[in-house]
């Protein structure tokens, strides 16, 4: 089995650079013996914040469809891991995404950097 990876990587600017690295690859799996193709996927990874003025308990992980500024929560509850894989994609399309933090309340805080990933055909 091989795995094609395409990867980009973004820094967070400024005051929320706490939150680290957005890690985004695309990855295409093959079966050679069957000729068919896993559909694509999206893999984000980030850091944890070094210090929080308020305990981080999760995040949640948005996209906006064909890379515009409309976004939608992926996570019905907040993701306790530093990594999400988003295999709800179709090829061909370009999707944004961010990540923000959530506290013990429950609030949210500001938005990550922005990435966008364009999926293969």
């Amino acid at each position: 089995m091989k795995s094609n990876l395409l990867t980009s990587r973004a820094r967070l600017p400024g005051p929320y650079g706490w939150l680290g690295s957005l890690l985004l690859a695309c990855c295409l799996i093959s079966f050679p013996s069957a000729c068919k193709a896993k559909p694509h996927h999206v893999d984000l990874t980030w850091d944890a914040p070094k210090s929080s003025p308020v305990p981080v308990v999760g995040y949640n992980i948005y996209r906006s469809p064909d890379g515009g500024s409309s976004y939608h929560r992926l996570n019905r509850s907040p993701i306790k891991e530093t990594k999400y894989e988003d295999s709800v994609i179709q090829n061909g399309r370009t999707y944004r995404y961010l990540v923000r933090s959530v506290s013990v309340g429950g609030v949210e805080s500001p938005a990550s950097n922005t990435v966008d990933v364009t999926v293969p055909r």
